[in-house]
């Protein structure tokens, strides 16, 4: 299964170069995945939370565009 994943947050600081993207995809079975990567010189990590959710198609966050 291959999620779409919307952008939801980008930042970025030139003071510490360390870069924030938090992005969003709805499951087929109408749950959601949310997803926060901090990239840093040195490090990547991620966190993914699953949220329950109904089979609604609406976003829970609006995307960037």
């Amino acid at each position: 299964m291959k999620l779409v994943y919307d952008v939801i947050e980008e930042n970025y600081d030139d003071t510490t170069q360390i870069r924030t993207m938090t992005e969003q995809a709805q499951m087929p079975s109408g749950e959601w995945l949310i997803r926060t990567t901090l990239y840093t010189p040195h490090h990547i990590t991620m966190d993914v939370t699953h949220i329950r959710g109904k089979k609604n198609k609406k976003s829970l966050f609006k995307p960037l565009r």
